[in-house]
């Protein structure tokens, strides 16, 4: 009977131990991308764009329009995800230039040019005639005074940085 109690005693530690290493492996790998967030909105910074379509994510994780918006050609000036909890590898994005009509799309791999934690920041995209621009926003972390503003304005206190086209990690 004592041999018993000791054997279910292990058994119950062995599977506590067994959830805490389960749990411990879940957090770390959410620290990668954890509550990460996506957005844009062309009516600001002298934008002259709409979205057609996009596509950003991965496999696990995915935003997109929602299928009537792409049936229905509706144009998108602004859009705003947050809480992803797992790592973004790409965005796809399809624009028109309402300057000039003409129609674009850009698909960037990002799996490179993030940085290992994005955790509480923002991927947030930006267009100037063709060309796609790709900002990570930290918003936890002020601009420093001698570091000029870039990107989207009404970020301009915080650490932001060029993701595309430049940077590649």
């Amino acid at each position: 009977m004592k041999q018993q109690r000791v054997f279910l005693f292990f058994l119950n530690w062995l599977a506590f131990v067994g959830v805490c290493i389960g749990l411990s492996a879940c957090a770390s790998s959410l620290t990668l991308g954890s509550y990460s967030s996506f957005g844009f909105d062309f009516r600001k910074d002298k934008q002259d764009a709409v979205i057609l379509d996009y596509h950003y994510g991965n496999a696990e994780c995915f935003d997109q329009p929602a299928e009537f918006i792409l049936k229905e050609g509706k144009e998108l000036y602004f859009q705003s995800m947050g809480n992803f909890q797992c790592r973004i590898d790409f965005v796809y994005v399809k624009w028109k230039d309402r300057t000039t009509g003409n129609v674009y799309e850009d698909n960037v791999n990002l799996r490179n040019r993030l940085p290992r934690n994005i955790d509480g920041q923002e991927v947030y995209l930006m267009i100037k005639g063709s060309q796609l621009f790709v900002y990570l926003i930290n918003v936890h972390e002020r601009r420093l005074s001698t570091v000029p503003p870039i990107g989207p304005s009404m970020y301009s206190p915080y650490k932001v940085t060029t993701i595309y086209p430049d940077q590649t990690k």
